[in-house]
């Protein structure tokens, strides 16, 4: 018989003590601590519908898309509203402060956020902008059908695909590239 006993789980032990509860939102990878553009509220529902995309599932649609926008030129402390101007083109706006827990992308304020002097949300150089869901579709179709344009010569077959009502439908390109030879 062995005099070994086995080790008893306490907590992790550190300089400043014994950390007992390592299951705390300080661990939490889908928190704040392992994204530094996490939003509560939004940054949720968009995790559960990349978790139900995951499992093959239709996810829900989410509500709106939020992006953090640079007010400096980067490398300076130079301020500029060109980044707000060109996704303001896209159907972005500023998030206001008294939206927060009002709407389901927000639920409360980012951590490190702070209000501006005009009402509206911000986190060091950037601003938060919102853009609603019609809006977000329309821009996430758009990249879509650029992105095939470039990537197979012609994003015709997509667009087709996506005017099909039968299930199952799946859009199918087919580029030839060259003359082949003989």
């Amino acid at each position: 018989m062995s005099d070994l006993k086995p080790l008893i789980p306490t907590g992790i032990v550190t300089e400043f003590g014994e950390l007992k509860d390592a299951s705390s939102v300080l661990f939490d990878e889908r928190g704040m601590n392992a994204d530094p553009t996490y939003v509560p509220g939004f940054s949720d529902l968009r995790r559960e519908a990349d978790d139900a995309r995951a499992k093959g599932k239709r996810p829900k649609d989410l509500p709106a898309n939020l992006r953090w926008v640079r007010r400096t030129k980067p490398g300076t402390d130079t301020p500029t509203n060109e980044r707000q101007v060109w996704v303001g083109n896209k159907g972005y706006r500023p998030v206001r402060a008294d939206e927060i827990g009002k709407v389901p992308w927000i639920t409360e304020m980012p951590a490190g956020a702070f209000k501006l002097a005009d009402g509206t949300v911000a986190s060091m150089d950037y601003q938060l902008m919102v853009c609603d869901q019609n809006r977000a579709m329309r821009n996430a179709a758009a990249r879509t059908v650029k992105w095939l344009e470039q990537n197979t010569g012609s994003a015709a077959a997509a667009i087709e695909a996506a005017g099909r009502k039968e299930p199952g439908a799946h859009p199918e390109v087919t580029v030839e590239l060259g003359t082949p030879r003989k």
